[in-house]
């Protein structure tokens, strides 16, 4: 096929897969981040705050507690409420004992979704009034 503007179709071919390369890359790279920015900022709206012995943040605590057994994927959310119907903790004393490694929130029996979600869904509604609260008072500026 001849191009109407002179392209060699091998260069066009080539830069795309270089393009494609690169932008996998990013990709990668944003996603790894992403998932543990997420984490970390919903490990905080469920109130979990402050930091351990070494002065590491308590979100920071639990996600990489999660992500080093590989199930950082199923959400620091699901894992957090499970344990709060388990263990009848706060997210906080949760947050606690996993920083003093005297609880795994990965090896607890996984509860029924229904229980999950009522244990945890005051504290959602919580942290959403919260956040409506803060953002009336900065519009009132």
């Amino acid at each position: 096929m001849q191009s109407k503007l002179g392209l060699d179709f091998k260069r066009v071919e080539y830069a795309r897969q270089i393009a494609k390369s690169i932008a996998d890359d990013v990709q990668n790279f944003v996603s790894n981040y992403t998932t543990i920015a997420v984490e970390r900022t919903l490990c905080r709206l469920l109130g979990i705050d402050g930091v351990d012995s070494n002065q590491v943040p308590l979100p920071n605590v639990v996600t990489d507690e999660l992500k080093s057994k590989g199930v950082l994927s199923h959400g620091a959310v699901f894992y957090i409420s499970n344990a709060m119907v388990n263990t009848s903790l706060n997210p906080q004393e949760i947050a606690e004992k996993i920083a003093n490694e005297t609880l795994d929130i990965t090896k607890l029996n996984v509860v029924p979704y229904e229980e999950r979600m009522k244990a945890i869904e005051p504290l959602i509604k919580a942290s959403i009034e919260k956040i409506k609260s803060n953002r009336a008072k900065r519009e009132q500026y």
